[in-house]
């Protein structure tokens, strides 16, 4: 099972189509807000998306949950969600939703963090970092037992910048 998690490419047109194509084997594509497309858009309707603080269709969700083989996600863009300071909120969020992973972007930051039991996970910018890595969107892929899962984030040329172990 393979997840791809894009977020923030704040009106970039092109590279949501290019993430998508060299992971077509993708089982899941989550868009996590600022693409600053239209919801219908045909890029943006590649991938279950959210609504980011710069994005005015009204059709965008704020958040969404989904579940897959058991596995439970929460995801939303995170600017409420108080996201650039702590993601004590979020989690706790996901914990009330019974994901195991919150999906969020926002800050334009790469991270993984487990807080109370759940991942949150935030795939950087494809289009405007502020962090110290590279333009960055996520990949998370699941052993067939769903117990371990690895989360590789990689940058536009689709290479690997940082690979992590996550024991579920």
């Amino acid at each position: 099972m393979k997840w791809v998690i894009v977020s923030d490419n704040h009106g970039e047109q092109g590279i949501l189509h290019e993430v998508y194509d060299h992971h077509k084997d993708g089982n899941l594509f989550l868009h996590l807000g600022d693409s600053e497309f239209d919801y219908n858009d045909t890029e943006l309707a590649l991938y279950d998306r959210v609504k980011g603080n710069c994005d005015f269709d009204a059709q965008f969700p704020i958040e969404n949950q989904g579940e897959v083989e058991g596995v439970g996600y929460f995801y939303t863009h995170g600017h409420r969600y108080e996201v650039k300071g702590t993601r004590e909120v979020l989690s706790a969020h996901a914990q009330n939703t019974n994901a195991k992973f919150a999906f969020y972007g926002h800050s334009h930051i790469a991270l993984c963090e487990s807080i109370n039991g759940v991942y949150c996970i935030n795939p950087g910018s494809i289009s405007q970092t502020r962090g110290t890595w590279e333009e960055t969107y996520a990949i998370l892929e699941f052993d067939e037992q769903y117990e371990n899962a690895n989360l590789t984030f990689l940058n536009r040329n689709h290479e690997v910048v940082e690979k992590q172990s996550l024991a579920l």
